[in-house]
Parts: structure tokens; C-alpha cells; sequence
């Protein structure tokens, strides 16, 4: 069953989690329904930053500030005062999957307080994305603005279009593949010393540059198969380039357009 609470600046409404979940202002708690399994958590913004830390708490907490996103309106007219429309959180669960989302005419500061075990599925059009301290499957997808994950632990996935993506992992789950990829910024990630990896690194514009005894194993300009009739065999130049690090392991992918990629070793 899903249970969903619908938040304003002036009210607030509880469909199925009126005794289980309380809210003051723009803050709601949910609480742990089953906590013998790791949650999620989903949340999606247009415009705004959103924050993840960890408690030692079972609760997890979402608080936002914010306004509409709009232009400053202007004044109303002498004797009169203008009233401005409420905008929304709204928060479901259902079989510990926790959903966050806001009205799309707000610009909000979104944090989330959440278990260390705790997987994240994290979407934002403008704006940083930050998480510290959490362990377990992070998906973090920006359009414009940065990611950074500190102290995580497990797997990554991070995607910005315009932006700097800074990782820090004191972990990373052994088998899994991982995923760092931007348009236009550096890609910064520290990896354990002993992580076993398959990487694949490509900046069209910019430096690839690491502290791991990275060993080559491809890249560079390729000669394709002769299929044409001339005779004639096309040389590829591929600035993409292939490595492992302690041996192998899943793969590791670094993409950028236009920055430097470093991978340091903690």
C-alpha cells in the first residue's frame, strides 16, 4: 500500500500516515516501517540544491526552504497586498521506497536525513547535488550544476551535463560497474587503493591523470577491417583509453567533453 503526505507552506494533508509520519512547517519524518532491509530514497527537483547526510537514526527526514521560481514580482497596487500561492512536498513510501517531489514552479533547498544504508536515486535539472557518509546504490543525474559524494560507499552512477563531479568512496562493492560522466567539467574521483577495476577514460578536451599504476591495455589509433572495393584501410583515432588497476575487475567508466579526469588512490 502507498502512503503518501502532500506539504504546503500554510498546510498540510496525510493520506494513510496521519499517526506514523508528523510534519511541522516544511519538514516531514518518515519512520521506519522495516527496518530489518535497507531503504531508498528517490527525490526529484527542477531548480534547487538537494543535500543527502546520514544519522544514526531509523528516520528518514526531508526538510526544504525555498520559494516560487519565479521572477521578483512587482509591487501590488497602494492599499492592497499580494497573496502568493503555496507550494508543495510531497512524500510517499511504499515497500521502503521513499519518493520526493516538489511542485516544478519551486526553487528549493531539499535535504533528506537518511540511514547509512540507504540507496539513492537522486534527479536534479539546476542545481548541486551533494550526499555524504551514505552506503549503498547512488544514482545521482544533474543537468546543470555539480555532484559531489563524499565518504560514500558501494556503487556510483553520477551524470552531470554542466558540472564538476567530485567522488570520494571509502568502499566499492566488488563485481559491480560504475559510471562518471559529464559534458563539460572535471571528474574527480578517490577510489580505495585496493580496488580492483577495468577502467575506461575519454576527455576530448583535457588531461588524464592518476596516482594508480594504471595498466594500458588499449586506446589510441585503431586500424578498421578493408570493406570497400578501393582497397584502402581507414586508421581510427580513438581518444578513448583502456586500463586496469590491481589486476582487473567491473568496469569503471570516466567520460568527459571538455575536462581533466583524475582518479586518486585513498
Amino acid at each position: 500500500m502507498k502512503k503518501m503526505l502532500a506539504l504546503t507552506a500554510t498546510m498540510f494533508a496525510a493520506c494513510g500516515l496521519a499517526c506514523a509520519q508528523e510534519a511541522a512547517g516544511d519538514r516531514v519524518v518518515v519512520p521506519a516501517r522495516n527496518s530489518a532491509r535497507p531503504r531508498q530514497v528517490n527525490a526529484t527537483l527542477l531548480t534547487g540544491s538537494i543535500t543527502v547526510k546520514t544519522s544514526a537514526g531509523k528516520d528518514v527526514i526531508v526538510e526544504t526552504s525555498g520559494g516560487p521560481r519565479t521572477e521578483p514580482a512587482p509591487p501590488p497596487p497602494a492599499g492592497m497586498r499580494r497573496i502568493d500561492s503555496p507550494h508543495g512536498l510531497e512524500v510517499s513510501e511504499e515497500d521502503n521506497v521513499i519518493t520526493v517531489k516538489l511542485s516544478p514552479m519551486v526553487h528549493a533547498n531539499l535535504v533528506i536525513t537518511v540511514p547509512p544504508d540507504t540507496s539513492l536515486k537522486l534527479r536534479s535539472a539546476e542545481g548541486p547535488l551533494t550526499v555524504d557518509g551514505v552506503r549503498g546504490e547512488i544514482e545521482a543525474k544533474n543537468l546543470d550544476g555539480a555532484v559531489t559524494l563524499t565518504h560514500v560507499s558501494g556503487t556510483v552512477v553520477a551524470d552531470t551535463l554542466n558540472g564538476e563531479l567530485n567522488v570520494s568512496m571509502d568502499r566499492v562493492d566488488p563485481g559491480k560497474p560504475m559510471s562518471f560522466s559529464t559534458l563539460n567539467g572535471a571528474i574527480n574521483v578517490s577510489l580505495p587503493a585496493e580496488t580492483k577495476a577495468n577502467l575506461k577514460m575519454k576527455t576530448d578536451n583535457g588531461s588524464i591523470n592518476s596516482d594508480f599504476d594504471i595498466k594500458l591495455t588499449g586506446g589510441g589509433a585503431t586500424t578498421e577491417p578493408n570493406t570497400t572495393k578501393d582497397g584502402k584501410y581507414r586508421v581510427r583515432f580513438d581518444k578513448t583509453m583502456y586500463g586496469t588497476i590491481n589486476g582487473g575487475g567491473p568496469e569503471f567508466s570516466f567520460r568527459t567533453l571538455n575536462g581533466t579526469i583524475n582518479i586518486r588512490k585513498k
